[in-house]
């Protein structure tokens, strides 16, 4: 089992954030949801209207509102792709 998280955040507009985490966390239409490495697979919907934070690797933590969109979890890999997003 892996230790770390492949995070990809794309919006409509771009690529928001890329790298390895240690956690993420988003809001989504059922509520909020953790994810740490060997993470059940996993697909929700976001939010309308949520928060996202990130605890990379390398850095200081991340937050970003993310407005819909939806979140996958599947082999240590988390991609969240949402209509819009604050910048990370």
């Amino acid at each position: 089992m892996a230790s770390v998280l492949k995070v990809e955040v794309v919006s409509r507009e771009a690529v928001v954030w890329k790298g390895e985490a240690k956690y993420v966390r988003a809001r989504t239409a059922a509520g909020d949801i953790g994810v740490m490495a060997g993470h059940a697979p996993t697909l929700a919907l976001l939010a309308e209207d949520g928060e996202l934070v990130i605890d990379p690797v390398d850095g200081e933590r991340k937050t970003a509102r993310l407005q819909e969109g939806f979140l996958t979890v599947s082999n240590d890999s988390v991609v969240i792709a949402a209509t819009s997003s604050s910048d990370l």
